[in-house]
């Protein structure tokens, strides 16, 4: 797939969405958090309370971003999330479940609307979308932190967005129509190339929900503390950053395989040394922004719902996470497997699309 040039605005525009990303996930993850232990239902309510929050943040953007898509919403959509999540940290009492509500439904909302802008003028690069989405990490972590301890001020974050909301409104013009790939002046996939399409989504999907789920426990054994609630964060950010700017240069097929191999035994065997783990969780996340536009390659003509699919497949691999049953299956040989198969199935999908033209070599 060949390069398209990239205008100024296109190169600035991620780096400033990816600013926002942080700022709306650490608002809502702070307030979620802070209203789940404040919660008056008990362990159990609180636990809903993070756990209805992550489906509806992951789950609703495969639904909405087809309706954002069908309307041409996608900016609109960025402004209205970004301005609830400022909302619900508002000061006042809002009630657990509102809050639950209210910053799943505005988190979902800024994800698609922004990631679909973002994929619409990658000009068929990853690391527009690995720009955008790698700040998401040390927002996650940032409200994770505030929401746990308590500490810090929820002010500055809320003065930011709301500026952010302001600036966005009037300073951001929309995004020109990119194209990223040549498949986007085709017509939508009919029989028999439906069932290779289909095909080639599923081993993406797949490949992201292994991410999730050995994302979530690559660190199980290791000791906790402040290394751990700084390392995570900070390993899932320069992972996804550099992620897609290493692939673009080496070739998405050559960047994401060497990654995802070298991981396993830094993930699967680091026998709960930080040294190990944190290298192995960079280069294991630095494929996202790969799947993101692979994706969306398959899609063009749905930027958002295309960054919304990843997000649903992200949440079906956590899910087991949320069960003490589903944490039983974290293991070495259980990580080292999945590792494996997720690079067997990236693979075959980003071979297969880089022969149709839809990916780099």
């Amino acid at each position: 797939m060949k390069l398209q040039p990239l205008s100024a605005q296109s190169r600035f525009r991620p780096a400033v969405y990816g600013v926002i990303h942080a700022l709306v996930d650490a608002a809502c993850v702070t307030a979620v958090v802070r209203a789940s232990h404040g919660s008056t239902v008990g362990d159990l309510g609180a636990f809903w309370t993070v756990a209805g929050y992550d489906w509806l943040a992951f789950g609703l953007q495969f639904p909405l971003g087809l309706l954002v898509d069908r309307l041409r919403l996608a900016r609109l959509s960025m402004i209205v999330g970004a301005a609830i999540a400022a909302l619900v940290l508002a000061p006042g009492p809002i009630p657990s479940l509102a809050t639950m509500i209210a910053a799943g439904v505005g988190n979902a909302l800024f994800h698609l609307g922004a990631g679909g802008l973002v994929l619409r003028s990658s000009g068929g690069r990853a690391a527009p979308a690995g720009v955008f989405v790698a700040p998401g990490a040390l927002g996650l972590g940032l409200g994770l932190w505030m929401g746990r301890t308590g500490r810090g001020s929820t002010f500055p974050i809320y003065v930011a967005l709301a500026f952010a909301v302001i600036a966005l409104i009037t300073l951001d013009k929309p995004a020109a129509e990119g194209q990223s790939t040549p498949s986007q002046s085709g017509a939508a996939p009919t029989w028999p190339a439906v069932f290779p399409w289909f095909v080639l989504l599923l081993l993406l999907l797949a490949s992201v929900a292994v991410r999730s789920f050995v994302g979530f426990g690559a660190c199980f054994q290791c000791p906790g503390g402040l290394a751990v609630v700084i390392g995570l964060p900070a390993a899932g950010f320069l992972g996804k950053l550099v992620g897609g700017m290493v692939a673009d240069r080496l070739g998405w097929l050559r960047a994401s395989i060497g990654a995802l191999l070298l991981s396993l035994p830094l993930i699967a065997f680091s026998g709960g040394s930080l040294v190990l783990a944190l290298p192995g969780v960079l280069l294991f996340q630095s494929t996202m922004a790969v799947t993101l536009v692979a994706v969306y390659a398959l899609m063009p003509r749905w930027p958002a719902t295309a960054f919304g699919l990843p997000c649903l497949a992200l949440i079906a691999g956590a899910f087991p996470t949320f069960v003490p049953e589903g944490k039983q299956l974290f293991g070495r040989w259980t990580f080292a497997l999945l590792i494996a198969l997720s690079a067997a199935v990236l693979a075959v999908a980003l071979r297969r699309l880089s022969r149709r033209g839809l990916a780099r070599n």
